[in-house]
C-alpha cells in the first residue's frame, strides 16, 4: 500500500459515493488509474462493503444503550449459541466479545424505554448462557467515526 492508496482509502471512508472522476481530479491522477487502484484495493479485501449511515432518530429509535453481558459459563456450549442468537436480534447493532469483567458489549437501539426494557429483560437476558447483564443508557453521541486513521507514509 502506497501513499496514493492511503489517500484513496481516506477519501472513500469520508464519502463512498464520490465519483471516480472527481476523486481522480482531487488526488491528481487519471480516472483510469483511480479506477484500477480502487479495484485493486477491493480485490485485496480493504473494503468490507459500502453502505449508507442512517440517522436512527429518523427511523424512530429514540433510545440507544450499551448492554454488558456476562455468561454463566465459558465454553463452546454457551458461547456459540449466544453469538448465533445475538445475530438474530435486529435491535442489536453491534456485538463485541471483550476482555475484562464482562464477556460482551452490545450496542442496541430501541424506540423508547419500554421497548428497551423488553429487549434487555426478555430477549437479551434469556439468550443462551447469559448469567448477568448491565445496561448503560446513551445520553449523547460525542464521536462516531467509522473511518480508520491512515498515516501518509
Amino acid at each position: 500500500m502506497d501513499i496514493l492508496d492511503r489517500k484513496i482509502l481516506r477519501a472513500l471512508q469520508k464519502d463512498a459515493r464520490v465519483k471516480n472522476a472527481d476523486l481522480a481530479r482531487e488526488l491528481g491522477v487519471a480516472p483510469s488509474t483511480m479506477l484500477e487502484r480502487v479495484r485493486r484495493l477491493e480485490e485485496r479485501g480493504y473494503f468490507n462493503g459500502f453502505k449508507a449511515i442512517v440517522n436512527p432518530e429518523k427511523l424512530g429509535f429514540g433510545v440507544q444503550a450499551l448492554v454488558s453481558v456476562s455468561l454463566g459459563q465459558h465454553s463452546t456450549k454457551t458461547i456459540r449459541p449466544f453469538e448465533q442468537a445475538v445475530k438474530l436480534i435486529p435491535n442489536i447493532m453491534t456485538c463485541y466479545h471483550v476482555t475484562g469483567r464482562f464477556d460482551y458489549i452490545l450496542h442496541i437501539v430501541a424506540k423508547n424505554l419500554k421497548e428497551l426494557g423488553i429487549l434487555v429483560k426478555e430477549q437479551i437476558a434469556s439468550l443462551p448462557g447469559v448469567g448477568k447483564t448491565e445496561t448503560f443508557l446513551v445520553f449523547s453521541e460525542i464521536k462516531n467515526d467509522n473511518g480508520y486513521p491512515l498515516e501518509e507514509a
